[in-house]
């Protein structure tokens, strides 16, 4: 059977904050989820048995399993009692024809009991059948967490150019494509080994708590004063600046760089990703920033990288990047602290 394609809006009960959104649990949904063995599908750019090794240290909300993308199918695991790690997407356009696209990394579980009752009322010969399954799916899945992914602009503007202009609409081939290019290419500037590792650290603390968080409330911890002592990491590809108007970026240049944090007054350091990357996993007690940029929202984060844990957030719309009026907020909350 042709892989089930997972395009989907997610649903208002996720709550967003600090990068992770995490469900407020219903009544025994918490005790469920926990009780599943989460199946991860992730991108192909690293081997199984690197998920599997960061997962064994720092996953343990339920056992687990992974699974490789080219191998999966839900409908494999509608028997059983489990749960999805897995990397999604949402593309629409509005009647007054604003696009939008988001991706996200998301923890859920299907409801079984009225996913079946409603399977078996398809017919396999039907020519929307592949679709009626992907609708059905989707309607009975059960929302965790989730993170947002910041896609690159290689995807971005393969996603944006990918309407028909004639039906006003996105075909399944390129939905289908570009689902697949998730998972296969690099798409995205927040998804290296260590950061993905951070993020479930994330996860597996709050719901093992059963804490829900959401993603428009700005906060700092005390924490963010070790900044006066420590290095702040910035990754490379957040000197890249995005022209919305254009669909492109350009690098800047030695003074936009120098503009962009002449309001620091801290020591920082650009990083290449498979640097920090290489940080993350060797659990190096550093301190990074992650930016994630999607619809003109901007998700700006320090994190610890040896804990995972966020001891700075700003959420703010209306913006495609980092500015410095953000550097300058940073460093008055170190200040403050």
């Amino acid at each position: 059977m042709k892989r089930v394609l997972l395009f989907f809006m997610l649903i208002s009960s996720i709550k967003n904050y600090s990068q992770v959104a995490i469900t407020e649990f219903e009544k025994g949904q918490l005790e469920k989820f926990k009780s599943t063995t989460t199946i991860f599908v992730l991108p192909q750019l690293n081997k199984k048995e690197e998920y599997e090794k960061i997962l064994k240290e720092v996953w343990t909300i339920t056992s687990f399993k992974v699974v490789d993308f080219k191998d999966f199918n839900h409908l494999d695991f509608v028997e059983g009692n489990y749960s999805f790690a897995e990397f999604v997407g949402d593309l629409s356009r509005t009647s007054q024809g604003t696009t939008y696209l988001h991706t996200n990394l998301v923890v859920s579980i299907l409801d079984r009991e009225k996913f079946k009752k409603e399977f078996q009322k398809l017919k396999i010969d039907d020519k929307k059948y592949n679709k009626k399954v992907r609708d059905l799916i989707n309607e009975n899945l059960i929302y965790i967490a989730r993170a947002p992914l910041c896609v690159n602009n290689k995807f971005l503007r393969e996603a944006l150019g990918s309407i028909d202009l004639m039906k006003l609409k996105f075909p399944d081939e390129k939905m289908v494509e570009l689902y697949n290019k998730m998972y296969t290419e690099e798409s995205f500037t927040n998804t290296n080994l260590g950061m993905l590792k951070n993020y479930f650290q994330l996860i597996n603390q709050f719901v093992s708590k059963g804490e829900s968080l959401g993603l428009h409330d700005d906060f700092t911890t005390p924490e963010i004063k070790n900044l006066k002592d420590n290095t702040l990491y910035i990754p490379e590809a957040y000197m890249m600046e995005y022209n919305a108007w254009k669909f492109s970026e350009k690098l800047r240049d030695e003074k936009d760089i120098k503009k962009l944090l002449e309001d620091y007054k801290y020591k920082f350091q650009f990083i290449k990703d498979e640097d920090l990357e290489k940080k993350i996993l060797n659990n190096e007690e550093i301190y990074y920033l992650r930016y994630v940029s999607m619809n003109a929202n901007k998700y700006l984060q320090v994190v610890n990288a040896k804990t995972g844990d966020p001891s700075y957030y700003l959420y703010s719309g209306l913006t495609y990047n980092l500015k410095d009026d953000d550097f300058k907020k940073i460093n008055k909350a170190i200040d403050a602290k």
